[in-house]
């Protein structure tokens, strides 16, 4: 069984001392070695390393194992016979075999949770894995529900990838991280105005790079910050170059979003370069399912110049870009910042693409060559200028060395850590006392309904005498009368109301954003105001601030964006209503409690004497708004099967009749 959560005290928590238990979601199969996979592993390790407790979601590649294991016999059967051709004509080359588990990111660290069920698609200049199928669904929710993180990180949460999924999900405060503007993706086009409505949902924003905040804010608004993508310094790290070193450069072309492309536009340049272009050694990294083709690349002019070294394997890949000179990454993009850091770290001059967020690592040019299209020309009078300029490639390489430095993961991931401190910041803060625990768990146990209405409010006929009566027959010893914009009803329950039966004073307050609840008022306080205004006035009379019926259109509620927002301020969500439109509509207040460890809570809202008893709760008995909240953490709800259209239908019906008896 997985380990249960830790509870965390944000007073006393810091980086060095705390924990958090983090969740991190990657719409990427974990096989996939490059972009998105390589920023969450080091992010996940580097999270270990500091005291987290990390888990690692990601789609699994369980419906292509047949077909990737034919493509891997041929595969070997391809580079076998390559590598004897090679040895032939150039017995100090090696070709190096790939394989799936060399490909996958390390994840020795940290858990991994591989989500079953999805299949891959064309995506963000790679591949993703789509979560449309329930199981998906179903699978991804029982791990969330099980795990209980505090603090779930989403990464290109973009429909309808695995991550957008966890966001719909998400038990705990969640955190998002943007590589990708995501403009261009169909999905995106498509479903912008329900991807804007998730993303209300999103606790902190973070952007990989300026450019990326930039289009992802002029989409959807919001307050994003940028942490660029991290490089483990302890792995790759610069070397003490040998000023006599006479061997021939390396130069690494990269082929991580899109092999078949990637190499299409090497084997045009290496076409380009000239007859006396510099002997050099030349090897690819990603790509591996075409490795076979790399000494094809080369024309047979200038063979004897290039030495083709092969694939280089992901467990070596540091050593490789310390001993290189150059990597050319025509096709890098934002997502593919942390593979590019990392040979920038070893000291290697990178060639990258002149445009997108990428180019904010080497500048204007400072730290490695921008590129411009047609790639193919400019790549190749690239290569040419650096090969034939060692001093310019030394250079480059000790400034994206330095560069790379303000990357490493021990500077970013304190950026990411006070994310996740301000997202967990917005769950309840406060606690009951120890004092209203005690005395809670010596009491028996009574029903309760916090959520009442009388005919003070203007659309029930219901009598205080009527509803002590209902109460008294459906056995409730506690009740909250919660007129709209008013405690006259309140006031007069509480003076007819038994010795044995306890009344809230309460009131339904229209704020401008929506209707919010006071529980345990002493004064009347006005509509009108705003959200904070409104909970600033309860909180000043010791009362209690309850959220009714969150989500349901038929009612006027404050938007999730606000609830997230004042969360810390709630201190009860009302997760259950019967007179709710959808019950998914409670579904969603049940997560939004959990997510924000605000204690749920079940009214009957009821307008009509037969509303009584279609929601109850059965708790500890209570006398004060802390013990009532201590007993909440254990409640019971017990729902009714009457109809919402019958209460609905059996509210107009009275209401009407006591218009027409009035003469109104």
């Amino acid at each position: 069984m997985p380990p249960t959560g830790v509870s965390i005290n944000l007073l006393s928590m810091c980086p060095a001392a705390g924990q958090l238990k983090i969740g991190l979601v990657s719409p990427h199969a974990w096989t996939s070695a490059w972009g998105v996979n390589r920023h969450v592993a080091g992010l996940a390790s580097a999270l270990t390393a500091r005291g987290h407790d990390v888990t690692v979601i990601a789609p699994s590649e369980e419906r292509t194992e047949e077909r990737f294991a034919r493509k891997k016999t041929r595969a070997a059967r391809r580079t076998a016979k390559a590598a004897r051709k090679l040895t032939v004509s150039n017995p100090s080359a090696t070709v190096t075999p790939s394989s799936r588990d060399d490909a996958e990111p390390e994840s020795g660290s940290f858990r991994l949770t591989k989500i079953t069920g999805t299949f891959r698609v064309p995506y963000s200049e790679s591949l993703a894995n789509l979560s449309l199928p329930l199981e998906v669904t179903e699978q991804l929710d029982k791990v969330l529900e099980h795990e209980q993180f505090d603090i779930l990180h989403v990464h290109e949460p973009y429909p309808p990838g695995l991550s957008f999924t966890a966001l719909r999900l998400a038990y705990s405060p969640t955190v998002a991280t943007f590589h990708t503007s995501g403009e261009r993706f169909l999905s995106f086009q498509l479903l912008r105005p329900v991807v804007e409505r998730f993303f209300s949902r999103l606790d902190r924003r973070l952007c990989t790079s300026h450019n990326t905040r930039r289009k992802v804010s002029s989409y959807f608004p919001g307050d994003y910050a940028v942490v660029g993508g991290g490089v483990d310094s302890s792995r790759f790290f610069a070397p003490e170059r040998d000023e006599a070193n006479t061997g021939n450069p390396l130069v690494v072309f990269a082929a991580w979003s899109d092999p078949r492309k990637s190499l299409g536009l090497l084997a045009r340049t290496m076409r380009l370069l000239p007859d006396d272009v510099p002997p050099f050694e030349l090897a690819i990294v990603g790509g591996e399912k075409l490795a076979w083709r790399g000494r094809l690349l080369i024309p047979r002019r200038l063979r004897d110049q290039v030495q083709w070294r092969g694939m280089l394997r992901q467990n070596s890949l540091a050593n490789e870009y310390r001993r290189a000179d150059v990597l050319c990454a025509p096709y890098a993009a934002s997502g593919l910042a942390s593979s590019v850091l990392e040979a920038m770290a070893c000291g290697t001059a990178v060639i990258v693409p002149g445009q997108g967020g990428i180019k904010e690592l080497v500048g204007e040019g400072n730290e490695g060559l921008l590129l411009d299209h047609p790639y193919a020309y400019n790549l190749a009078a690239s290569l040419v200028d650096l090969l034939h300029d060692e001093k310019a490639r030394r250079s480059l390489g000790a400034a994206a060395a330095r560069k790379a430095a303000r990357f490493s993961w021990e500077k970013i991931v304190p950026q990411v850590e006070k994310a996740y401190l301000g997202a967990h910041g917005r769950r309840r803060r406060q606690r009951p006392s120890r004092s209203a625990i005690e005395s809670v768990r010596v009491s028996g146990t009574i029903l309760a309904d916090l959520h009442m209405h009388t005919n003070s409010s203007n659309d029930c006929a219901t009598s205080p005498a009527e509803l002590l009566a209902a109460c008294e027959e459906s056995g409730l010893e506690a009740i909250a009368i919660t007129d709209h914009n008013t405690i006259a009803g309140a006031l007069e329950v509480s003076r007819l109301a038994p010795a044995g039966l306890h009344v809230i004073v309460g009131e339904e307050v229209k704020t401008r954003e929506g209707e919010i609840i006071g529980l345990y008022l002493n004064e009347e306080i006005p509509r009108g105001l705003s959200a904070e205004e409104t909970i600033s006035q309860i909180k000043k009379q010791g009362g209690l601030v309850y959220i009714p019926h969150p989500f349901d259109p038929l009612h006027q509620t404050p938007a999730y964006e606000l609830l997230a927002r004042i969360a810390a301020d709630i201190d009860i969500l009302e997760v259950y209503n019967p007179r709710i439109t959808f019950t998914t509509f409670n579904e969603k207040a049940r997560r939004l409690a959990q997510k924000y460890d605000i204690p749920g809570a079940a009214g009957s809202d009821c307008h009509v004497v037969e509303g009584i008893g279609t929601a109850m709760i059965s708790l500890r008995k209570f006398s004060t708004p802390q013990e009532l909240l201590a007993s909440l953490r254990e409640a019971d709800i017990i729902r009714s099967n009457k109809s919402p259209l019958y209460l609905h239908s059996l509210k107009l019906l009275k209401n009407s009749r006591g218009l027409a008896g009035s003469g109104k």
